[in-house]
Order: C-alpha cells, then structure tokens, then sequence
C-alpha cells in the first residue's frame, strides 16, 4: 500500500470493502471539482477577457472625434475628491462647429490652466452628443484582462462552493449511517447480558 505520512494514499480509488457508496460520490466530485479548476477557469476567464476587449474597442465605432476650442480659461488648479478634478483634467466649457456648420457648447475634461482658445479633442456620437473617450488599446486590453480574470476567480469560486457543499452533505449522509450502524449494532450484539 502507498502511504503518505501515515496515511494510505489513493484509497478512494482501489477496491475496498469499507469503501461507501458516497466516498466515490466525493471522488467523482473531487475530480470535476479539479477539472473545473483546470479547465473551465482558464477558458471563461480567456473568453471573457476576448469579448470584454472587443466590447471596449466597439465603442469608438459609433463615435468620431471633433477639435473642440476652450470658450474660457481652464481652472489651473484642481480641487481633490470635488468629483469636478479627474487626473489633473478639469470641466470647462468648449465650442465646435457641426457638420452642418452651426456651433455647439458643452463641459468637457481639459487639463487644468488650460487657456481659452485652446484645442481639444471631444468625442461625438452619431446624434451629435457628446460622449467620453472611448478607451485606447491598452486600456481595453488591460480591462479585458481584470473582467477575464475575474471571471476565471468566479468560476473557481463556484468550484470550491460546489465541493464545499457537496462535502458537508456527504459528511452528514455519512455521520447518519454510522450513527445507523451504531443503533443496529446496539440492538443486536451490543448489550447482551450474562
């Protein structure tokens, strides 16, 4: 026999009178638990990782880019968790002229004590409004990998919570047959009397 600090390795796989019915339920368990883990992760998590990119490389197909010009100066300051100040890039108000040559004004994000005048690069969708940056390569690259990550953690989470569940129901449907066993036990063989 194969043993492993003291105890008998792979027992769950020979044949073994004191083998129950519910020890090769775990091991089958066990092995889809593992196949999940090993095969199922990396696929969702890859999948995800393709569509979430994609996903986030389509949004600049409906949006076209337009120099926008700074009606007033930018505020050169930024004011910390204003939620107005996102990575030294303030709101201001800009103006372009549509395809159609008249002029629109909206907030966009500048970077702060920019002048007015300036250009900037606004992004528009098909009905003429105004949307935020669609995400560059890398960033779409770098939120397919989280999302896709992600993705793989939950699936082996679920695996886990899977053996986790099955191996407590196992473990009481186990507990009631010994105490069955005991009971039986008892009553036929266990207290005798001379």
């Amino acid at each position: 026999m194969l043993r492993h600090r003291g105890r008998v390795v792979w027992w769950r796989w020979r044949r073994n009178p004191l083998k129950r019915r519910s020890d090769t339920v775990e091991t089958w368990i066990g092995v889809a638990v593992v196949a999940m883990l090993l095969l199922a992760a990396p696929i969702v998590g890859r999948a995800t990782a393709a569509v979430a990119e994609r996903a986030a490389l389509d949004q600049s197909r409906d949006l076209h880019r337009v120099t926008a010009r700074l009606v007033e100066d930018a505020p050169a300051t930024t004011v910390r968790f204003s939620g107005s100040a996102i990575n030294n890039h303030v709101r201001a108000t800009v103006w372009w002229t549509t395809a159609d040559g008249s002029p629109k004004t909206d907030t966009a994000l500048v970077k702060a004590g920019t002048k007015a005048g300036a250009p900037t690069t606004v992004w528009l969708d098909d009905a003429g409004r105004m949307r935020p940056a669609p995400p560059t390569a890398a960033q779409a690259s770098s939120q397919g990998v989280a999302l896709g990550t992600a993705a793989g953690a939950g699936v082996c989470m679920l695996a886990l919570g899977i053996w986790w569940i099955a191996r407590l129901g196992l473990e009481g449907h186990r507990r009631s047959q010994w105490e069955r066993a005991w009971s039986d036990f008892d009553r036929h063989r266990g207290h005798r009397h001379a």
